[in-house]
């Protein structure tokens, strides 16, 4: 099979209307949030109706209809062009490079960071600010579009080369992951089915009973919305265990929402028995620790037990294990560099040169435009090392093992470097890098929507299809990249200019670009002194992952999983652990009392949710768009 032009073209043609598509519904309405999660519901919608035209036109032209490698190279161009444009990544970044001058003389507030900020990354023009805020104009007037080119060029050039250190990551690790490991990548597995197995999906009886209750409770609670007589079907945040408890130290616990999500209960099915096991259990872990710090009254240290900073150490636990096993894959990557290493393809030796021209020129261009904007040269060097190991460690765990989400708010790289090294400390010695912090808050705020991961599912999906060149495979991902990024800066803009920030649009661009620079007013204004507890736990994260991952390596009934570790402290696990649990106990019992015949019609009633799901909600978004008004939010409220 090939990566073919017109899927290309297809893909290229798509991206733009993505872009569009997201920046209304996550920041003009906020009629949800689908690329919080590992798989996107957008992108799932629009590979649902490209397969459903595609069996059209297969019985009336078969010769023009798309082969399965031409639309799966569509989903991954869509994969990776969402990622860009996600909420957790360019939808942080624009509103944030607008923020600064229109707040600051309005409030009277963030002039010590107006002072300092690097004027090439901000837009400051009164009038195309004043547009931007109110709406009810037009972004193509040239007095509106012109103050925007500049900062657009250079974050856009930074974006790039952020994508093209994780290409060249993709292509260090593709062939020992893909190849010689053959990591079972559960993320892929619904698309692949839409792709290449349409047909004995939509034979299976159990997907067809799993997409109508999926569809139903969709369909319910969508009319329930617009027409509020109407019943509804309730199975988001019913309740929170909290609330069931009116002392402490119970009441402490943290939220616990009972939500039935059947999008997350049909990812979940896909996720191996011990992972979904240990993302349930490690869930309550983390709780009973809040109960017993909170019964044992230790309250002079803010933030104690420090849950998230004990998870971000379990992070590059899997990071470092990554690296370890794939040591002498590298090491042989560098004997190819090296000439050292004899009977290689021309596509191998390609690869190595091109992953090492991919790492020095990206990573040289972070860091020169780091130090042209006021960073010193430790702390940049620093961040990104940190930031690549988290992008490995959750490039990884995605391939291996398939969480439904993985977020890391609010311990990013950032926030850990200014915990490590004290406010007070950066603020008289460091300051310009604290300024710095704030922009590079919109790619690793959360790391939900990162684009690393969908890159190696790419490139597993290209081998499990048996695409014949991953060269041209590779230009596609770029492509998708570039016109991802200038395509949501065009559809943002032109959202701002129509809608306005403060007139029509919903409080979220306005409150994402507020809580980036809030946090750095904090650090210059109201530094806390510095306190061990944060990266103390950090290290106790790593320890207790590192023995989690040892004891799993060689003890064979060892039932905790390091990534249900890092991963169950987060946002969305509040949101997400029934469903989690409720898919585990599922699979459990088939496992137990049906055997292995059982599992495939189990993987069909999981993929008949998920699809249900996000094609029915994404159908109720795009109603939103298209009458401007609030509708069912299927996720994550």
């Amino acid at each position: 099979m090939k990566v073919t032009l017109r899927s290309v073209v297809i893909g290229f043609c798509l991206i733009p209307m993505n872009s569009m598509w997201l920046a209304l519904t996550e920041l003009v309405w906020y009629t949800g949030e689908p690329t919080t999660l590992s798989l996107y519901a957008n992108v799932i919608f629009l590979i649902c109706i490209l397969v459903a035209g595609n069996a059209g036109l297969r019985l009336y032209k078969p010769t023009w209809a798309l082969t399965a490698a031409e639309i799966m190279v569509v989903y991954i161009m869509l994969s990776i062009a969402t990622s860009v444009a996600g909420v957790d990544t360019l939808q942080v970044l624009i509103p944030s490079i607008a923020f600064l001058h229109r707040m600051a003389p309005l409030e009277g507030r963030y002039t010590d960071i107006v002072e300092l900020v690097p004027q090439w990354l901000v837009v400051r023009d009164p009038q195309a600010l004043e547009s931007a805020y109110m709406g009810q104009d037009s972004m193509y007037r040239w007095a509106n579009l012109r103050p925007w080119l500049g900062p657009v060029m250079w974050w856009s050039a930074f974006m790039i080369a952020l994508c093209a250190v994780m290409a060249g990551l993709l292509l260090v690790f593709r062939k020992q992951w893909t190849e010689h490991e053959k990591l079972a990548y559960p993320i892929i597995q619904v698309p692949l089915m839409l792709g290449s197995g349409t047909g004995s999906l939509v034979r299976s009886r159990s997907f067809w009973i799993a997409f109508g209750i999926a569809a139903s409770i969709n369909i319910v609670n969508g009319l329930n919305v617009l027409f509020p007589l109407f019943p509804r079907i309730p199975i988001v945040q019913i309740m929170n265990l909290q609330t069931m408890f009116t002392e402490r130290p119970w009441i402490d616990m943290g939220p616990a929402w009972v939500s039935f999500y059947p999008c997350i209960i049909g990812i979940s099915l896909f996720m191996p028995l011990d992972l979904a096991f240990s993302a349930w259990f490690f869930f309550f872990f983390w709780k009973l620790q809040l109960v017993l710090t909170s019964y044992y009254g230790v309250q002079g240290m803010p933030g104690f037990p420090f849950t998230q900073e004990q998870a971000a150490g379990g992070y590059y636990v899997l990071a470092f294990t990554a690296l370890w096993i794939s040591r002498h894959h590298i090491k042989r990557m560098i004997g190819i560099l090296l000439h050292r290493v004899e009977g290689v393809s021309r596509w191998e030796r390609l690869e190595a040169w091109l992953a090492l021209w991919l790492l020095l020129g990206g990573f040289g261009f972070l860091v020169a435009f780091c130090i042209a904007a006021g960073m010193s040269f430790p702390i940049t060097i620093g961040f990104f090392f940190l930031y690549f190991l988290l992008s490995i460690a959750i490039t990884r765990m995605r391939a291996e093992l398939g969480p439904p989400s993985h977020d890391l708010y609010p311990v990013g790289v950032h926030r850990q470097i200014v915990n490590l090294l004290g406010p007070v400390y950066m603020r008289e010695h460091l300051r310009p890098d604290l300024i710095m912090f704030g922009f590079l808050n919109f790619f690793n705020r959360v790391m939900r929507s990162h684009p690393m991961p969908h890159g190696m599912e790419g490139f597993r999906i290209g081998e499990r299809l048996r695409m014949d060149d991953n060269g041209k495979l590779c230009i596609a991902m770029a492509i998708a990249v570039v016109t991802a990024t200038l395509g949501m800066f065009w559809a943002v803009i032109w959202s701002f200019n129509r809608y306005g920030i403060s007139a029509q649009m919903s409080v979220l661009p306005e409150g994402l670009a507020r809580e980036t620079w809030e946090q750095v007013n904090v650090w210059i204004q109201q530094p806390q002194r510095w306190q061990a507890g944060p990266s103390v736990a950090m290290g106790v994260g790593m320890i207790t992952a590192a023995g989690l991952a040892v004891l799993r390596m060689n003890l064979a009934w060892w039932p905790f999983h390091p990534v249900g570790y890092a991963i169950s402290a987060s946002w969305t696990m509040e949101r997400i652990w029934l469903c989690v649990f409720i898919a585990w106990l599922i699979k459990w019992l088939v496992v137990k009392y049906a055997g292995s015949k059982a599992i495939p019609p189990l993987m069909y009633f999981a993929a008949g949710l998920l699809i249900g799901d996000f094609f029915f909600g994404s159908f109720w978004y795009t109603y939103g768009i298209i009458m401007e008004t609030d509708v069912y939010h299927f996720w994550p409220y």
